[in-house]
């Protein structure tokens, strides 16, 4: 028989607050803020840091303000990318 327990509304809160695209993108939207359309730019990634995880920040940082990033092809620990105009 499973142990049940209740879960306090702070804990929920927590649950809540660990779902997928509840991550802070302030880094990557205070960058991306930054630059003008055709204007790129260039991160490297720690050890601990996916290339795929990145580019998905980072590009839904950019629609929030409209924009949007095409990649540039870029080898090892490194993302390079070019601010394009959001198409509808």
């Amino acid at each position: 028989m499973p142990i049940f327990r209740r879960l306090s509304s702070e804990e929920v809160a927590a649950l809540r607050a660990r779902r997928r695209g509840s991550v802070d993108l302030s880094e990557y939207s205070d960058f991306v803020r930054d630059l003008a359309v055709g204007e790129g730019g260039e991160l490297v990634l720690s050890d601990a840091e996916q290339k795929r995880t990145v580019k998905r920040r980072l590009t839904r940082a950019a629609r929030q303000m409209n924009k949007d990033v095409r990649y540039r092809r870029s080898e090892g620990n490194l993302i390079r990318f070019e601010v394009r105009i959001l198409e509808s």
